[in-house]
């Protein structure tokens, strides 16, 4: 029932009992409902009848104070009637009972008299008995006894109690949680404005109907609508303005929700406070049984607390409605207590098999401890959270793991691990780490995998002779480290292929079995294509990596960067490009900053090869600022030369030269990466007019890939960038030469690479030749999605065509080549479609023109355009949106719109389309 509704039958109580009828009534409710503000709200009502109140507040700390309550019921009689004695701890019971009886009986008699006694479950045992012996002689009195009585959760009542509560005369009444519509009452009456249905929702929610709690709610939504001193007055309603709502958005909880809390718990007594401190404690992991073995309260009792925390709107089943709430908790915990339990809860969850992450939980706020179980703890604890991509919770475990650590060759083997979470967090900044380990690893303190691992480590930064050494050491025959220097093998072979072969004695021959790790198999994997090709064999090892990575399982993140490459460099550009969406959309998939720099590098050299020069740049800034700092690296020198051969392609020459002014070092074109970084300068040196230098480049990298045996054009096609330096030199022989050995070489399946190759033939031959040659070209670069080399094709077409008079061929071939470099963002190729900058000569074409240009002048044509029009309407048939005009030209879109009308009516036209195609025709009919 709601509180009104109580008070209503309260107050009829009242008036039966001044008729001469005593009356007895028990209002009963769980901690915080409001039973207390009953009893006063009666007590005021009584004051107001003319009644004498006599008020005794219980207390848990008074309880074994014999007439301790019914001293406070004295010294009000005393106060009001002097004269009357409070009995002493010595007196006869009885007697005291029948004295207590005369004095109340005598006073009642002159006027009508209302007791209430507030949270009578903590009342003394001897007051009960005197309370009792005037409830059984109340009948003719004109008096009122009214008792609040809270629920005991670890404590059986007293028999006398009982007895008193639940005598036949007792009127009772229970106080719940408020309703929806009690709490609406509340909050309308504490701010005299509306509450909306959100609110009322989302209060009930927090609260659970907690009086206490509700208006904590209220009072931290007053003190956040407060407007700030100088904000100026709030309008009144009177003033016009509707009375504000109480919130319409999600409610948040501070420091006055948090203390109504804690003023709950501590109103149950210690053992609830401990009990939420245990609760609070254990977070997730929390459990009756494991809740009694932390807390030290008895099970069912656990239980029994569990339902009231829940009843009165503290706790959700076994944890808090929120977070704040939660750590609230925590923080007035005093510290020893804390660490204490907290030890306490770390034991206790590794005894019950919890994860090793909720363990460390723990474990980092105790601190250092030397017990055998910690260390292992901590390491895997630590290992999970890296595979998960929750790196700083990594390095804080070691961290803490480095200190419990009580032997030389325990903390080397953390150091290690560590260096591998400092290396996922700050790559461009973990060198240092891994070098600290030379030493160790050369003492045979640090072995196998782990050592490896750090050599590994030792590659990435290009510190060649350092990992040399290391793995030299490693590579004795010993049959643990086998596995390790596999993957190791594979590392180089498909990422340092230079290093390879200067180690003192070759690694062991590899091969990846159906058992061996996702790394290993997608290492192998990479070294196959690089190799071979588009091997079949080597395409579906990388599928079946990355289609392991859809069960989220944390361990292959490793594999999934060379299973990319491997699809990539195997000519599966749209097959790549869908894996790389997948697994960076992925919003339950964390990764740490070193493998979303490793994917993106790998997405952009995608999005490079299938002609996505945009997106090619974005992803590969996003790597490289992940990867770059004081000291090159190979993933961040193959961020870089992406930026430089997507720059290049898109016309941006003086960005990409700025990404060549560092000088890489030496140890760089040891690497794969250095052979992407030749061949990306190598493309920026032709495109600027540097042909020797670009010579030196291609060449250096076909001597390189040669000699390391993956002289795949998918890695790089240094001949055809060598053939058409020579092309530009005027050597036409050593370019066929070139051209010819490209095509020589086996098909091995890719597609791309074949359809450049047949591009770069073309180019050698007679212009009567060209075309059919160009269109099987087209054909596989469209296939495979090589949009940029197949718009490339395209040019070169619309060009045979135009040397050999085919005008009406060339302008479609060279439209279409246009649209597709726009589409590519390829501003440079689309420029050099487009030789007339401004289409002056139709402007000035005399009436000799031929009668397709006299036809075009009837209907308007350029030269019936002003020169702001001819200039909108290039910028409109080169793709630039009315916006991008707009700003181009420092005019209004409106302007804009206004100038393509007339350019339309002008010029007989209706759309973009044929706008292009009467720039086309202006353009190919002046070459």
């Amino acid at each position: 029932m709601e509180r009104a509704k109580i008070l209503e039958q309260l107050d009829d109580l009242l008036i039966r009992s001044a008729r001469g009828s005593g009356a007895i009534a028990a209002v009963s409710g769980s901690t915080a409902m409001g039973k207390t503000t009953v009893l006063n709200a009666l007590a005021e009502r009584a004051v107001s009848a003319g009644s004498t109140v006599l008020s005794v507040v219980s207390s848990p700390h008074e309880r074994d104070v014999p007439y301790g309550a019914l001293a406070q019921l004295f010294h009000s009689i005393d106060a009001r009637f002097p004269g009357a004695a409070v009995p002493g701890a010595q007196d006869d019971p009885l007697a005291v009972a029948r004295g207590t009886h005369r004095v109340i009986a005598e006073l009642a008699a002159k006027r009508h008299m209302l007791i209430t006694v507030d949270d009578i479950q903590h009342t003394d045992a001897a007051t009960l008995t005197c309370l009792s012996y005037l409830a059984q002689h109340l009948t003719q009195l004109p008096l009122a006894l009214v008792f609040t009585h809270g629920v005991s959760v670890d404590e059986q009542p007293p028999r006398i109690l009982h007895d008193l509560l639940y005598r036949a005369s007792v009127r009772r009444s229970y106080l719940g949680p408020l309703t929806r519509d009690g709490i609406r009452e509340l909050a309308e009456g504490c701010t005299a404005t509306p509450a909306t249905d959100r609110f009322v929702a989302e209060a009930h929610a927090l609260s659970g109907g907690n009086p206490l709690l509700v208006q904590a709610l209220i009072e931290e939504h007053r003190l956040r609508a407060a407007p700030e001193p100088g904000a100026g007055a709030v309008p009144r309603e009177s003033e016009g303005q509707a009375a504000q709502p109480v919130t319409d958005g999600l409610l948040s909880t501070g420091h006055v929700f948090h203390q109504a809390v804690l003023a709950c718990l501590h109103r149950l007594g210690p053992r609830a406070v401990r009990l939420a401190r245990c609760v609070a404690l254990l977070e997730g992991a929390a459990t009756p049984l494991l809740m009694s073995r932390l807390s030290g309260i008895d099970t069912g009792l656990v239980e029994r607390y569990l339902r009231l925390l829940t009843g009165i709107g503290v706790l959700d089943g076994v944890k808090f409605r929120r977070a704040g709430v939660q750590q609230a908790v925590l923080g007035e915990m005093p510290h020893d207590e804390a660490t204490d339990l907290r030890h306490r809860a770390a034991r206790l969850l590794y005894d019950s098999g919890a994860s090793p992450r909720a363990v460390a939980g723990h474990l980092l706020d105790v601190g250092p401890l030397r017990e055998d179980w910690v260390l292992p703890v901590l390491r895997e604890a630590a290992r999970h959270a890296l595979a998960d991509g929750d790196v700083q919770l990594g390095i804080r475990c070691l961290e803490l793991a480095r200190e419990c650590c009580t032997e030389e060759a325990q903390r080397v083997s953390v150091k290690a691990q560590y260096a591998s979470a400092q290396w996922q967090l700050r790559p461009a900044a973990s060198a240092q780490h891994f070098l600290a380990l030379k030493g160790p690893i050369l003492a045979g303190t640090l072995k196998g995998g782990e050592a490896l691992r750090v050599a590994d480590g030792m590659l990435f930064h290009l510190d060649f002779d350092e990992a040399l050494e290391a793995v030299n050491h490693l590579n004795d025959g010993n049959e643990d480290a086998a596995t390790a220097l596999h993957s190791t093998r594979l590392l180089m072979a498909s990422e340092f292929p230079g290093v390879l072969d200067r180690l003192s004695r070759p690694l062991p021959p590899t091969a990846a079995s159906a058992t061996s790790t996702s790394e290993l198999r997608a290492r192998h994997a990479l070294a196959l294509v690089l190799e071979r090709g588009a091997d079949e064999y080597a395409i579906a090892l990388a599928e079946q990596v990355l289609q392991g990575s859809q069960s989220r399982s944390p361990w292959n993140l490793k594999g999934l960067p060379a299973a990319l490459l491997a699809l990539c460099y195997a000519d599966r550009l749209d097959a790549a490009a869908e894996w790389y969406e997948r697994l960076v959309t992925d919003q339950e998939r964390h990764y740490a900053p070193i493998w979303r720099a490793m994917l993106d590098t790998v997405g952009a050299l995608i999005s490079l090869r299938r002609g996505r020069l945009g997106d090619a740049v974005r992803q590969a800034e996003a790597a490289h600022e992940r990867l770059s700092g004081p000291r090159w690296n190979v993933s961040g020198a193959m961020a870089l030369a992406i930026l430089v051969e997507a720059h290049t392609a898109m016309g941006n020459h003086r960005v990409a030269a700025r990404y060549l002014a560092p000088e890489p070092p030496p140890e760089l074109f040891l690497t794969r990466a250095g052979l992407h970084y030749l061949y990306a300068r190598g493309r920026h040196h032709l495109a600027t007019g540097n042909t020797y230098m670009a010579l030196y480049d291609f060449m250096g990298c076909g001597a390189l890939m040669r000699r390391w045996n993956i002289d795949t054009p998918s890695l790089a096609a240094w001949r055809l960038g060598e053939a058409e330096t020579w092309l530009r030199l005027g050597d036409r022989e050593r370019a066929v030469r070139l051209v010819e050995k490209q095509l020589s070489t086996p098909d091995t399946g890719l597609t791309r690479s074949r359809g450049m190759a047949l591009h770069g033939f073309a180019l050698v031959q007679a212009t009567t030749k060209q075309p059919p040659i160009l269109q099987d070209a087209f054909r596989l670069l469209e296939s495979s999605g090589a949009r940029y080399e197949a718009a490339a094709v395209l040019a070169d077409l619309s060009r045979a065509y135009q040397r050999l008079g085919e005008k009406a061929k060339a302008r479609p071939t060279a439209q279409r080549a246009w649209r597709l470099a726009k589409s590519c963002q390829a501003e440079s190729m689309c420029q050099a479609l487009l030789p007339s900058p401004l289409p002056r000569s139709v402007g000035t074409r005399e009436s000799t023109s031929s009668s397709r240009g006299d036809d075009r002048e009837a209907r308007g044509g350029f030269g019936g355009l002003s020169k702001s029009e001819r200039r909108v309407a290039m910028l409109a048939s080169q793709g630039y949106a009315n916006r991008e005009i707009a700003d181009r030209l420092f005019i209004t879109v409106s302007t804009v719109e206004q100038h393509l009308t007339r350019v339309y009516r002008k010029m007989g036209i209706r759309n973009r389309e044929q706008l292009l195609e009467e720039v086309q025709a202006v353009s190919y009919e002046t070459v």
